[in-house]
C-alpha cells in the first residue's frame, strides 16, 4: 500500500512529536503525530494524543487500511 505524505515519516518535521504528562503519574512522555494514543510506562495508563488529528480518513481511499494497521 503507497504512504500519504501525511504517514511518510521522511516528511515529519520536530512539531510532529508532542512531549505530553500522563494525567495519572506526571510521568513526561512523548507521542508520535500517528499514535492516537500510547500506554504510560509509569502507571499503565492510556494517555490520549492531544495532536492528532486524522482529517485524511475523510477523505482518503486508503484510510480504512491505514487506521485498521495502526490498531493492529
Amino acid at each position: 500500500m503507497p504512504r500519504c505524505p501525511g504517514q511518510d515519516m521522511r516528511y515529519w518535521v520536530p512539531k510532529d512529536i508532542a512531549t505530553v504528562l500522563c494525567p495519572n503519574c506526571g510521568a513526561e512522555m512523548e507521542i508520535w503525530k500517528d499514535e492516537p494514543f500510547r500506554m504510560c510506562r509509569g502507571c499503565n495508563c492510556e494517555v490520549r494524543n492531544p495532536n492528532i488529528k486524522p482529517d485524511c480518513a475523510k477523505w482518503c481511499k486508503f484510510a480504512n487500511e491505514c487506521f485498521r494497521s495502526k490498531r493492529s
